[in-house]
């Protein structure tokens, strides 16, 4: 970490030393557990921190064992003004003061996040608990604060080159602490040699030829206009001679990225894409979700079944990669899928990175007469199908840091209403 300058007077010292015990939510000074809720509610600085501990950060004092780290501060919850002004000239950083050194030492983890509660007195900012931050107890705390919970990510303003996509949450209240609209970037890869079956541009008149039945049959999602739903009797099929058109021998591409936004509904098996040979019908690279096994192989399975990316070939046998990630919650989700020496696979979900999985040299070769095959026996909603020849743009479908927005306009309607 940078040298930075440190204002000796931002010091937080914590008045319990079972913050990080567990339950980590408890004070010592009352002996009764203390929940999220009530610490949101009560304090007036509560802020999201990443804990940077190295061991020459301790120090020792004549009455106690004490240890010095910084928080650098990721998001604030409540006291955004307090937070500002103390971070000003700090890089962004808090410098925090730990007492009773071995009741925190071999709880503290790093990197690690956590949701700190202050009180600021006398110019310092006490810190009354610290619980680790996790999505829930992340909703628990702006629930507290009177938010609803978040809306869905709505669609990314561009198919690719960078774009922006935002999301939003209702204030159940008066007034709330926070912000309603947050923001990220989408979509960042190039758009030079990419490939988007389901777009506009793609499906002129000879594009329609590939939806089965015929597109104008096919169903729009009504609450998501530029999104297809796909019942398990319709699919897309493009021949090989039609994919990467500029490639010389106009054959799949060996290194590639597959970036997809899916909604999956109703508990949904089937193929989501899948990348088959004409001449050789047992050769081919599928998405896949399946039913569930009761094998000791399948302990990531969820209820509805397993997210997996399976290839079969009569030289090589099967080999398959599970993602472990649930998907079919009705709720719309990111994928992101890198497959580069046709061996080595990436998979991002939601914007984080979930899985990197090693297989044969050369296992997941595909023939040059390689189709590309859209949602067959499965049902679901699909907004976004790309493909890149770029074996390392899976971490550019979208970024994980979210940028806070206040939505005026939102917050006029909503006391104009009150009036």
């Amino acid at each position: 970490m940078p040298q930075t300058k440190l204002i000796p007077s931002i010091v937080l010292t914590l008045t319990s030393c079972t913050v990080f015990c567990s339950p980590l939510d408890t004070t010592e000074s009352t002996q009764r557990e203390v929940s999220i809720e009530e610490h949101a509610t009560s304090c007036g600085i509560v802020f999201r921190g990443n804990t940077f501990l190295r061991e020459n950060d301790f120090l020792r004092s004549s009455s106690e064992e004490q240890m010095m780290t910084y928080f650098r501060v990721v998001n604030t919850y409540k006291g955004a003004d307090a937070i500002d002004d103390l971070i000003a000239n700090n890089m962004g950083c808090i410098n925090v003061t730990l007492p009773r050194l071995d009741n925190y030492k071999s709880n503290l983890k790093i990197p690690k996040e956590y949701i700190i509660f202050c009180n600021l007195e006398n110019g310092e900012v006490n810190a009354v608990a610290i619980v680790e931050w996790t999505e829930n107890n992340d909703l628990r705390v702006w629930s507290a604060l009177g938010w609803s919970s978040w809306g869905e990510w709505l669609s990314c303003s561009v198919s690719c080159g960078g774009g922006i996509q935002q999301r939003s949450r209702r204030c159940r209240r008066k007034n709330c602490h926070g912000f309603n609209v947050e923001q990220r970037h989408c979509n960042i890869f190039s758009c030079e040699n990419i490939i988007n079956p389901l777009s506009k541009d793609r499906n002129g008149r000879e594009g329609h030829k590939s939806f089965h039945p015929p597109m104008e049959k096919w169903e729009r999602v009504p609450d998501r206009l530029s999104a297809w739903r796909l019942h398990p009797d319709s699919y897309i099929w493009l021949p090989a001679k039609e994919i990467f058109q500029q490639n010389g021998n106009q054959a799949f591409p060996k290194d590639f990225s597959v970036f997809l936004t899916v909604r999956i509904i109703n508990c949904s098996l089937g193929t989501i894409f899948s990348v088959r040979s004409r001449s050789r019908q047992d050769t081919y690279l599928s998405l896949e979700l399946t039913s569930q096994t009761t094998s000791l192989d399948s302990v990531e399975s969820e209820k509805s079944g397993e997210l997996k990316l399976i290839h079969a070939s009569s030289l090589n046998g099967t080999d398959v990669v599970r993602i472990p990630a649930n998907l079919d919650d009705g709720h719309w989700h990111q994928l992101a899928l890198s497959i580069r020496n046709e061996s080595v696979i990436e998979v991002y979900v939601d914007c984080v990175w979930l899985k990197t999985e090693i297989l044969r040299f050369h296992s997941l070769h595909l023939p040059d007469d390689s189709d590309l095959i859209i949602g067959y026996l499965f049902t679901g909603d699909l907004e976004q199908l790309s493909i890149l020849p770029d074996p390392k743009a899976a971490k550019l479908q979208c970024d994980d840091i979210r940028i806070p927005i206040t939505d005026f306009q939102e917050i006029f309607n909503r006391f104009s209403s009150k009036n």
